[in-house]
Order: C-alpha cells, then structure tokens, then sequence
C-alpha cells in the first residue's frame, strides 16, 4: 500500500447574494475569492484568505484555525479572525429620497475565539472581538448623522470602538420523523476605555422542523434585545428574504429588541423541486423609538408587519436555491430570492 498525502492547499470562486441591497437582486451579487490551506504545518490547522467584492459590499477576511489545540482532551479549537469589511447601511438608515446618498458601514474586526463540544449534541464559543466601525458617504467620506438628522454613531465621533465578549451555544438534533436547531448567543461590551461602548445584546434562534407524511412542517422563531449604549446600524433589522418576507429588507423595523415567526409547509414535486407555502411575522416590540436617533421612525416603518406567499425550491452544492413571490399586509408583492437555509 502506498500512501500519498494530497494538496492541502488551493484557490477558489464563488458568489452570493448580499440581503443589505433593497433595490433588486441582481445589484446585491457578490463575486468571491478565497485562497485556504488545510493542513498549514502538517497538523491539520486551517488558514483562510477571503475576498469578497459586489457593487456596495466589500469583505476582507483572514482565518487561522487550529480545529484540536494540541494537549487538550476535550477537543477544544481556536480561531484567530481579522476582517475588514463595507456592507450597506439601508437596513437601518436606507430612504427613497432622492437627495438621500447610499450609507455604507466600515468595520475593522479583530478577535479569538475558543470553542468545543461540552454535551452531547450542545457546542459552545467563547470569544473576545474588538471592533471599529463608522459611517460613510458615497464618496467615501466620514458621517455621524444621515439625511434626516438620525445619529449614525452612538458617540458621537465618526466612529465607534467595541470590545466584545461573545459566548454562544448551540444544540442540533436530528431524528428521523424531526429536527431541531437552537442558537444562543450573549455579547458584552467592555468598556475598557472611557470611549468604548458598553452594552448588552441577548439573541436567540430556534427552529424545529417536522416530517408529516409527504410534506414538512418548518417552524421558526428568533428574537433579541439590547441593553446600553450601542450603534445605530447595530439595531435589530426587520423584514426581507430571512425575516418578513413580501417587506424590503429592514422595512419593517429597526429596533432595540425584535421577535420574528415563521412558518412553512413544503412538498417534494419531482427531482430536486420542493414546493412550498409560507408565512411570517415580525415585530419591534414598540422599541424602534429607543434606537439611538430613532431611524425607523424617522423613515415612518410601521414597526411590525406580515407575509405570506409561496415559493419553490432547488437543492444545489451551494445549499438550496430559494425563489418566492410573497404579499404583506400592505397589499404590496415582492419576489425573494436566497441561497442556502434561511437564518
């Protein structure tokens, strides 16, 4: 028998759809390109070196992992992550008029995170991440307030500094007539310096879904809340392709806590095809006027809203395809399109 270890090493391309653009897909496609090593050292740790670049979005990123941190016998692993990163500003501070110039938020993100399996089907991570993040104009230039006069920093400077304390846990569980799928996750801004933010953000996400006979019954719910001195663009976004569809993304609401619910019934057509029939809810809990600024009522958001629709689905190598034509509760219609499972 003779053994060749192969090339751990290589490039690749790819693309995906950015759920920050409200004005069509087609302007939201993001093209990719990554270059990872999986076997950095000959000890199984991982690098990667990722370039993601559309007409709004911008993400550089660079992972180093290390999947089994030697010594250690309960399978811990450690990432070290640096990103620099430009996404759009519409979910929070977007508007239709015309003298209202695209907003987008620059982040520069440094961090560690530790994680490992702790029981059977629960993992954990825990992880400290600084971030600075501000503002910016179409030309590039620094903002603290948008057209309507809403605050876009939570200082007051062109930008914000977070230290983060990140601990989240999840539980996967798959049988054969169900699945379950919870998400826990607490961030704490340390305000080591006078200037840093410090705040509380509680998130939660479950979904559990069902096989009854031919069709499968999807149920959903998330929600969260934060607490203290925290961005504007951090708020809560609701509405869109992974929250309320038949709404623009972000267009229900932008709020200091939020509670998303959805459910879908879905059935096998032929080949890879699924049908399927959805609806969802989504609401700020009357805590859109808390947001430092109050950029949701600046741009009149209703602050809670409904969809409903149907949809079909492709199952693809990069997850399933989703395309769905959705109303909402006011009288408006909207076509979704997604790649992957829905967040």
């Amino acid at each position: 028998m003779n053994l060749v270890e192969r090339k751990s090493g290589g490039f690749s391309a790819g693309g995906g759809i950015s759920s920050g653009i409200t004005n069509g897909p087609l302007s939201g496609l993001i093209g990719s390109f990554a270059y990872s090593q999986r076997n950095v050292f000959g000890r199984n740790k991982k690098l990667n070196l990722s370039l993601e670049r559309g007409q709004i979005d911008s993400i550089f990123r660079l992972n180093y992992t290390d999947p089994w941190i030697d010594g250690d016998n309960k399978r811990t692993s450690r990432t070290v992550m640096v990103q620099n990163s430009r996404t759009p500003g519409t979910l929070i501070h977007g508007g239709e008029h015309p003298d209202h110039s695209p907003i987008t938020i620059g982040r520069v993100t440094a961090g560690i995170e530790y994680s490992r399996p702790f029981r059977p089907k629960w993992s954990g991570t825990l992880g400290l991440i600084f971030q600075h993040a501000g503002a910016r104009d179409d030309k590039g230039n620094p903002m603290i307030r948008d057209f309507y006069n809403s605050q876009l920093t939570a200082s007051g400077n062109p930008y914000d500094d977070t230290l983060l304390a990140k601990l989240e846990s999840v539980y996967t569980d798959s049988g054969d007539q169900s699945s379950t799928m919870f998400v826990f996750n607490v961030e704490q801004g340390l305000p080591i310096l006078p200037e840093w933010l410090s705040f509380n953000r509680v998130t939660a996400r479950l979904r559990q879904s069902y096989e009854i006979g031919p069709a499968r019954l999807l149920l959903s719910a998330s929600g969260g809340h934060v607490e203290g001195n925290f961005s504007p663009h951090e708020a809560f976004a609701i509405g869109g392709t992974n929250s309320v569809r038949g709404y623009e993304e972000g267009a229900v609401g932008s709020g200091r806590s939020y509670a998303v619910g959805s459910g879908e019934v879905s059935c096998r057509l032929f080949g890879p095809l699924e049908g399927v029939v959805f609806g969802d809810y989504g609401s700020d809990l009357g805590s859109g006027p808390t947001v430092p600024g109050d950029p949701a009522g600046a741009r009149g958001k209703p602050g809670s809203g409904y969809g409903y629709g149907v949809g079909i689905r492709v199952d693809s190598p990069l997850g399933p395809l989703r395309l769905e034509y959705a109303f909402n509760d006011k009288q408006a219609r909207r076509f979704h399109f997604g790649v992957g499972h829905r967040n």
